[in-house]
């Protein structure tokens, strides 16, 4: 009978151990399997920058590697220039948020939260991929960039990536204008 006593006195004292070990077991496999990114190097140095909101990327972290792979297919030239910046104007409608000049001023950014990108910042020029640009031109964001895949051919989109490119460059066409 004493025993039995104490079997039950254990297993009543080892539950809250049981459950303790559980919930923190089942807290490293979500945050394992959630795709979170927050552990790698480049969002450690993110992170410590004074600029984290600005550079911290707008694809889903669980995106963020297939956007990275992303290749872009067309050559930076001064006719696709040219036609990029056409659309940057018009069709793509990009310049009513991000300016004609790409510094995130257009004429509706402030009625928007985060603003949109500056395209002229170059740290942020630095840690952004070409695939990531596409895939956020394709895809949009979660923060009022809608998406323009079906509006844009994937030629256009890539011209654009190109073109957002030179704002970063002072020397380009696209901040020259």
């Amino acid at each position: 009978m004493r025993s039995w006593k104490m079997a039950l006195s254990m297993t009543i004292l080892m539950i809250p151990l049981y459950l303790l070990a559980f919930t923190s077991l089942n807290i490293e496999v979500a945050q394992a399997n959630s795709g979170d990114n927050h552990e790698s190097a480049e969002h450690k140095a993110l992170e410590s920058s004074p600029d984290h909101e600005i550079l911290e990327p707008r694809v889903p972290a669980d995106k963020l590697a297939e956007a990275k792979a992303l290749k872009n297919t067309v050559a930076v030239n001064a006719k696709t220039l040219s036609e990029a910046k056409e659309i940057f104007m018009g069709k793509g409608t990009c310049y009513t948020c991000h300016g004609e000049k790409g510094k995130g001023d257009g004429e509706i950014a402030e009625s928007m939260n985060p603003p949109p990108r500056d395209f002229t910042y170059t740290p942020w020029q630095e840690v952004r991929t070409d695939g990531e640009l596409f895939w956020v031109i394709n895809n949009g964001t979660e923060n009022g960039m809608p998406p323009f895949a079906d509006i844009l051919t994937d030629e256009e989109r890539w011209s654009l990536v190109n073109y957002i490119r030179e704002f970063g460059k002072s020397s380009s066409i696209a901040s020259k204008q």
